[in-house]
């Protein structure tokens, strides 16, 4: 069949070609141009690129830092002593770590208190009730000394000199959060975790670099990020709810606060090893995306808001094109392929499937020059299959969400929060 496309593809006029693959020439060929571009230049102004100089912070760091690690977390006895422990042997070793235990049944507390008993955390709190990470996060800022606050998962380990990396940053005033980078620490598990692996590689190590680039990044992960405790304080720190990461960060921006991203800066989590684990969490992370974009922050939309700042409405035009409505034209499309076409779509879908490859192969080694880390070439021979799982399988789970929050608001059925919170979140708003 592979053949016939192709054979098929060299009897195509260029109109022809235009009509058969508008959807891809109209609405993701320029995408992938100007991430391209702007990459390509973030790469070359990067500090030390072509013997560029580099700049220091105001702060030369000592190997210490006024900065307060929040470990907020359910259930996470098995890790938290790992995450502890890549702490302390940061280059920038922070001043205070504070663990809060959201009512855990595991045991999470006893090894708190241990690592507490051990000098290597500094507060241990326990919550006797359940409440979501945003609740627990909000009750450890409440004992935070630093001037700079950072929000881990306990499933995070962190590279030696992440914090640093970070708290780098904060040189400009005008920052008021810093994301860290993240990559699977179980990345050769399965076929699962590698497809994940490149793209955590592609859309958070070389994703963010453009966003950062453009000014219009609106994410810090709760995995791991750097705050300025003012600026959390200013905006009341973490809402409870769905998409909360997303939420305190354009909060911040609102509130004039600039949003860089630390590429150096590397922490590792795990993430799902079956595609059913992985469509799980995609579904409710893509859920959020209606919420904090639509229904909370639609506002950055209308230039007429006294703080209608044009990189913000920028920002939310491409996260709404390129993640909510591309899943939904690429669906059209492929229902027009079988009507306009009919005998012919699945050759014209395939050769759809083979350019996404061949996009894909580009923007994975884009993304290994901007990580500077050659050995995420490792994961070459499977850029064809995460290509194939992010174009046609994570594109639909993506659709499936948003059409799912839209018509049944799910993200206030999950259970990453328990109901009763949620359900008050969701009185508070209404």
């Amino acid at each position: 069949m592979l053949g016939d496309a192709l054979a098929w593809l060299g009897t195509l006029t260029q109109a022809e070609a235009v009509g058969a693959f508008w959807h891809m020439i109209l609405l993701e060929v320029p995408r992938y141009l100007l991430t391209g571009g702007a990459v390509a230049l973030a790469v070359w102004r990067r500090p030390g690129f072509g013997g560029r100089h580099v700049t220091r912070a105001p702060e030369e760091p000592a190997g210490y830092a006024d900065v307060t690690v929040l470990l907020p977390g359910h259930n996470e006895a098995g890790g938290l002593r790992a995450t502890v422990d890549s702490l302390r042997q940061q280059t920038l070793a922070p001043s205070q770590i504070v663990v809060v235990d959201d009512g855990s049944t595991d045991g999470m507390s006893d090894v708190a208190a241990d690592l507490r008993r051990e000098g290597l955390v500094d507060i241990a709190l326990r919550t006797e009730l359940r409440s979501g990470k945003s609740a627990a996060a909000n009750l450890g800022l409440r004992y935070a000394t630093g001037r700079y606050v950072v929000i881990a998962d306990i499933d995070t380990e962190f590279a030696p000199d992440a914090i640093e990396c970070m708290y780098r940053e904060f040189a400009d005033p005008k920052v008021g959060a810093v994301a860290g980078n993240l990559a699977p620490r179980n990345a050769m598990e399965s076929l699962t975790t590698i497809v994940q692996a490149i793209q955590y590689l592609i859309s958070i190590s070389m994703g963010r670099t453009f966003a950062d680039s453009f000014g219009i990044l609106f994410i810090v992960s709760g995995a791991v990020g750097m705050f300025r405790r003012d600026a959390l304080v200013g905006v009341a720190g973490w809402e409870v709810g769905p998409g909360e990461d997303a939420d305190l960060t354009e909060k911040l921006r609102r509130a004039g606060w600039r949003v860089a991203f630390a590429t150096a800066a590397m922490a590792y989590t795990d993430v799902p090893t079956t595609m059913e684990a992985l469509i799980r969490q995609r579904l409710r992370w893509n859920r959020s995306l209606v919420r904090v974009r639509l229904e909370k922050f639609a506002v950055s939309l209308r230039p007429g808001q006294s703080r209608f700042s044009l990189s913000d409405a920028f920002g939310h035009i491409d996260i709404l094109v390129f993640q909510a409505l591309l899943p939904f034209s690429f669906t059209l499309y492929v229902v027009w392929l079988f009507m306009a076409y009919r005998g012919d779509a699945p050759a014209i879908l395939l050769a759809v499937a083979m350019i996404y490859v061949l996009f894909a192969l580009v923007t994975f080694l884009f993304a290994v020059i901007v990580s500077g880390d050659l050995r995420n070439l490792r994961y070459l021979p499977y850029v064809p299959l995460y290509s194939l799982v992010s174009s046609f399988i994570l594109r639909f789970v993506r659709m499936a969400a948003i059409a799912d929050e839209i018509l049944r608001q799910g993200s206030y059925k999950d259970s990453y929060v328990p109901r009763r919170v949620l359900d008050a979140a969701r009185k508070d708003q209404s």
